[in-house]
């Protein structure tokens, strides 16, 4: 028998409505975040809802504390949401594990209308089962003991507290017909499928079953989401078809692989939402990187304004070919929207990085502070905005204003093997800033410095590298002179008397 199972048309008047449905097992990592971004865009585009789910029946790897993680980092992506925890709606609760009545009432359902059943069967019983097929080299497949049990047999069982799960009963030899985005047109016999799990022992549902009834009782017309659920797209097809309920457009996503083509991990530096939030990056950033991955507009165009790509996307733009990411490119992208923020908005994400750091228990030594925060850092700004990639590098070319310095062995010895007087030179260096003017300007301490390098027949690189390790710990420093004059002229000559000590 050969009967097709095919989705129904879509309603093309129907409002949109799409889902994200995170389990709370850990942090929301870039894949994730991607399947979020994608329903939120396409919702925004079409005037649709986007409703948030919790998935969390899966008590072996629930975790309770990374529901709120998830949500704050929905809510720094600005992905928020119509429908779900926080924001109420009609087709509540939208957390699974209160919505177990719902699911025990649908399966009592399919049962009274010998859909499902009830099966006895012991996980070491079906460990058994499948075990000799594996010897017998066969495929394992459910062999619907329980079915043929009477319902005095059922009742008997029930009552005597005996433990059982509920079966959904696959109807045999039929066609399951459906159409991805992604995809294209997907083909299975229902002959392949076993009689799956629906209700498990404890109670709970299995998440074929329900994903499927949520998905109908909120309306869902669409449903985008990685391509691993792809497999599962029949099952649900069925629970879809037992209870009449409207079936969803499906559009699967293609996988994130790492660049070495292997699953994406941390190594490839594929990190969770809040950690790039640890690390620097901006909003725009990542949300403009997420779209790239597996959708694409041309084949040249790389930087999109959220408002750009609500515009130009479509879900039939999205690739079946796995995307690869690619950690240098998400940190050039970083970088190229610092480089083009307004300096309002970089003092005000850097002045609560700083803050944030400065307030570490590992940060106790601070140097006084004349000058308030929000007006130093409007200082520093023009001398670190070309050169940083993301918040954090800001935070540590620039943390020497705000913290004091201590020499390493390296530095304190730096010069004592080199034809260079690092001390006459400081001393030099000392006596010129300590007559320069009290405004202390960079161009006046650039116009002083250069003339020891002149009385020296010195080229100014090597001047310059004995007062930043003096002054900055460090080789490397923010532009020299307006560094120097952002320090100030107290802390400056205080810094190189205190490293000429170390030196002498």
């Amino acid at each position: 028998m050969n009967i097709n199972m095919n989705i129904k048309k879509e309603n093309n008047n129907k409002e949109i409505r799409v889902r994200f449905a995170p389990s709370p097992t850990g942090y929301l990592h870039v894949g994730s975040a991607r399947t979020a971004f994608f329903n939120w865009l396409y919702a925004t585009k079409t005037g649709g809802k986007f409703i948030l789910r919790i998935e969390d029946t899966d008590i072996a790897r629930h975790q309770e504390e990374t529901i709120n993680l998830i949500l704050e980092s929905l809510k720094w992506l600005g992905l928020n949401w119509d429908e779900g925890p926080e924001a109420s709606g009609e087709y509540g609760p939208y957390r699974q594990s209160l919505r177990t009545s719902i699911y025990k009432r649908y399966s009592q359902e399919l049962i009274q209308a010998k859909k499902a059943y009830h099966c006895f069967c012991s996980p070491e019983e079906l460990k058994e089962k499948r075990k000799n097929k594996t010897i017998e080299g066969k495929p394992y497949k459910y062999d619907r003991k329980c079915l043929k049990f009477s319902s005095k047999d059922i009742k008997y069982n029930i009552d005597s507290g005996k433990p059982y799960a509920i079966r959904f009963l696959v109807p045999e030899n039929k066609t399951i017909n459906f159409k991805d985005t992604v995809y294209g047109n997907i083909t299975v016999n229902t002959d392949s499928i076993e009689d799956f799990i629906i209700i498990r022992s404890n109670g709970l549902p299995t998440y074929n079953y329900s994903v499927a009834i949520d998905d109908a009782l909120m309306k869902i017309t669409h449903v985008i989401r990685g391509e691993d659920h792809l497999s599962n797209t029949p099952k649900q097809i069925l629970i879809y078809n037992a209870f009449n309920f409207n079936i969803p457009n499906f559009t699967h996503l293609p996988m994130i692989l790492g660049q070495d083509g292997q699953k994406l991990s941390k190594r490839h530096g594929s990190i969770s939402i809040e950690k790039y939030i640890e690390e620097g990056f901006v909003r725009e950033a990542i949300l403009n990187y997420l779209a790239l991955l597996g959708w694409s507009y041309d084949e040249k165009t790389t930087i999109f304004t959220t408002s750009e790509l609500i515009k130009k996307f479509e879900l039939i733009s999205i690739n079946k070919k796995p995307a690869k990411f690619d950690y240098n490119k998400l940190l050039w992208i970083n970088g190229y929207y610092i480089r083009n923020m307004e300096n309002s908005r970089l003092k005000q994400l850097l002045e609560k990085q700083i803050r944030n750091y400065l307030a570490s228990e590992n940060i106790i030594e601070l140097e006084n502070r004349i000058e308030p925060l929000d007006q130093k850092i409007e200082k520093i700004i023009p001398l670190i905005k070309e050169r940083i990639k993301t918040l954090k590098e800001g935070i540590d070319l620039i943390s020497p204003f705000f913290i004091k310095i201590s020499y390493s062995d390296e530095l304190a010895t730096y010069f004592k093997n080199k034809e260079i007087d690092a001390t006459d030179i400081l001393n030099r260096v000392y006596k010129t800033l300590s007559e320069v003017s009290s405004k202390f300007h960079a161009k006046d301490i650039e116009k002083n410095l250069r003339l020891i390098s002149e009385r020296l027949n010195l080229n100014f690189r090597k001047i310059a590298e004995v007062i930043r390790i003096a002054i900055w710990n460090s080789t490397i420093s923010p532009p020299l002179f307006e560094t120097i004059e952002i320090l100030g002229k107290e802390l400056t000559l205080k810094r190189i008397n205190e490293y000429m000590r170390i030196i002498s």
